[in-house]
């Protein structure tokens, strides 16, 4: 039968699970599934945490049940131990993963990612296909998290390349190659204005760009406020240009207003 588990910060998901499986089963699978150890998972169902050696049966858990599944605080965490942030922009999906920043290596994390995607998917690719973005340049396998300056709160954009592509080389710790871009006004006219951006800052760094050029180039930006369109979608200005695959050439428009709540 399939269950929905819910996790405190709302990300949902169906697993098969069968009939009279145990908690720690379940828990199994979720930790498979999520990287959540199973001594750190709590589930909820009904209003009563599940008891580990109880099952499906006890609970009264049936096919389309929902379970709320909360990882509990590492109460004896590594010194190098670091939650860092993995976005993913080719399957419009972000999470939270703990790391020992001082031992893991980037292979590791990869091979990490890998299986949190296989749950997902069902379908398992190789780490080769993984390329770790951070800082502007790209991870390589050898290093520790810890050596490309990877800690605590760091974000970190994941490249799913093509079976059989390569990806450009780059080095940790030195500027990405920069990108042109076209910003269209708002307003009257159709002026347009290039721009050059590193892909791995974030959005919000074309507004200072815009307003710094603006007094050599003459334009105006609306007086009550702008914000940025890409692809028909509101840009979040605390993402990158490459978390929203924004390419060489491409045209990111102003519009009058701001946007309030999510994007």
């Amino acid at each position: 039968m399939e269950v929905v588990f819910e996790t405190a910060e709302g990300r949902r998901f169906e697993q098969e699970i069968w009939f009279f499986s145990s908690v720690l089963q379940m828990k199994e699978k979720i930790e498979k599934l999520l990287d959540f150890p199973v001594a750190r998972q709590t589930l909820v169902f009904d209003g009563k945490v599940l008891e580990n050696e109880r099952d499906t049966e006890y609970y009264g858990i049936v096919h389309g049940s929902r379970i709320l599944v909360r990882l509990e605080p590492d109460p004896n965490p590594p010194a190098s131990a670091a939650e860092v942030s993995i976005a993913i922009p080719s399957h419009k999906t972000q999470f939270k993963i703990s790391v020992d920043a001082a031992s893991e290596t980037v292979n590791r994390l990869k091979e990490r990612i890998a299986d949190r995607l296989a749950g997902e998917t069902g379908d398992r690719m190789s780490t080769s296909r993984l390329a770790l973005l951070h800082a502007g340049g790209e991870l390589q396998d050898q290093w520790r998290l810890a050596e490309c300056g990877v800690w605590c709160g760091s974000e970190i954009e994941v490249t799913v390349k093509a079976p059989g592509g390569t990806a450009a080389p780059a080095v940790v710790g030195h500027g990405a190659r920069k990108v042109r871009l076209a910003v269209q006004l708002a307003g009257p006219g159709t002026k347009r204005v290039s721009v050059e951006v590193n892909p791995a800052d974030n959005v919000g760094e074309l507004r200072k760009e815009l307003n710094r050029l603006r007094e050599k180039q003459h334009f105006n930006l609306p007086a009550e406020g702008f914000f940025f369109i890409y692809n028909q979608n509101v840009m979040d200005e605390d993402r990158s240009f490459r978390w929203h695959d924004v390419r060489p050439g491409d045209v990111i428009e102003v519009f009058n207003g701001s946007v309030t709540g999510g994007t």
